[in-house]
Parts: C-alpha cells; structure tokens; sequence
C-alpha cells in the first residue's frame, strides 16, 4: 500500500475486541485526491 495512502487511514488497536485491528478508512473517503489514488490503484 502506497504510504500516501495509508496516512490517510487509522488504526485503532483492540477495537471491536482484544487482538482486533480496526482499520478506519474515513479520512481516506473524505480527501478526494486520496482515493483517487486508492481507486487508481485498484
């Protein structure tokens, strides 16, 4: 994964439970040229 990418993406440890990694794309959602870049890449 591009790191311009990522940094638009959280990680929230032990979220909905212990162990789990929760990945929260919103920041990506919300900045067009970030998943324009995402899109492109798929």
């Amino acid at each position: 994964m591009s790191r311009a990418i990522e940094s638009f993406i959280r990680t929230i440890p032990d979220y909905p439970k212990p162990g789990v990694l929760y990945r929260d794309i919103t920041g990506l959602l919300e900045d067009a040229r970030g998943l324009r870049m995402a899109v492109d890449l798929i």
